[in-house]
């Protein structure tokens, strides 16, 4: 039984978590900690009983934190649960793993159907969490390849879930409702691709991403989701007139209106304020209310 968080000496105190965000943005974690399988069950245990908050950041994407900073835990994976191996056509992959890593890791065995993951920065947890994936190129998404997770929910108990019980739709489940964290996760590898086919298809998705996304400054993706019917958020952004719309250094970028771009000094209210303003011009300009897609902690 443990009586604080400090008793662990991996989880650090007061830790900025703006260098830990593909924004760069956000303020101090009251704790913050990179975990360890053995140790996860304990902690979450122990934040559960206590009413401490318990924040996922995977590897930071996707995500706006407060410029206030975060009460509570700040879990991040960029640096732990890495393992990642390849058993009877199946992908075994722990949650820290990046989808990038994933998608090469397949191609080192010819394993097709996750070329598109090349593109997306984020972890396999979060990107689960979200069922992560391409709009375009007849949207095409992580789950699609999903068998099964391994997840532990706040009082550190550890099931198995089938990916058809997760509710896996357009950039989203049901993992975070039911606040669970992903530990890992296996992937149908029995498709196969010429080694030449597979990596023409990286090549081709990560060409398209460098020329239509706005990658040589911080951003965290894709800010809103795409309505279900019709034209894309980028698409209605930019025929309302907002690319480049700016307040404070956060600003609708010019490459691809659905990104915001932090141009070096940006706050998260200063983003806020630009999600509002885009959100109200839209909904004057066509009626259409957009639903942001990334998680705003505060």
């Amino acid at each position: 039984m443990i009586s604080s968080l400090e008793e662990f000496n991996t989880i650090e105190q007061e830790v900025p978590l703006a260098p830990y965000t593909t924004w760069n943005i956000g303020g101090s974690a009251e704790y913050f900690w990179e975990p360890t399988k053995d140790e996860l069950s304990d902690v979450l245990r122990y934040c559960e009983q206590n009413h401490i908050p318990v924040h996922f950041l995977g590897r930071g994407s996707n995500v706006l934190i407060s410029s206030d900073g975060v009460d509570g835990l700040a879990i991040c994976t960029r640096s732990s649960l890495q393992g990642i191996e390849l058993q009877d056509d199946v992908i075994h992959a722990e949650a820290g793993v990046s989808m990038p890593v994933l998608a090469n890791f397949a191609a080192s065995y010819e394993i097709a159907g996750f070329e598109h993951l090349i593109c997306i920065p984020g972890s396999i947890g979060a990107g689960i969490a979200i069922n992560a994936g391409l709009a375009a190129h007849g949207r095409k998404e992580i789950g699609d390849s999903l068998i099964d997770v391994t997840v532990m929910n706040r009082s550190g108990t550890v099931f198995k879930e089938r990916a058809e019980d997760l509710e896996l739709g357009f950039r989203t489940s049901n993992i975070p409702d039911r606040d669970l964290f992903v530990l890992s996760a296996r992937f149908d590898g029995s498709a196969r691709g010429t080694e030449g086919e597979i990596a023409s298809e990286m090549h081709t998705h990560l060409r398209k991403r460098k020329s239509k996304q706005p990658l040589s400054v911080p951003t965290a993706g894709s800010t809103f989701k795409n309505p279900s019917n019709g034209k894309s958020a980028g698409w209605l952004i930019d025929q309302a007139g907002l690319k480049g719309y700016q307040v404070g250094g956060a600003k609708v970028s010019e490459v691809h209106a659905n990104w915001i771009e932090n141009t070096g000094t940006a706050t998260s209210d200063d983003v806020l304020d630009v999600i509002n303003h885009v959100k109200r011009v839209v909904d004057d300009e066509f009626g259409i209310e957009l639903e942001i897609e990334i998680r705003v902690l505060e």
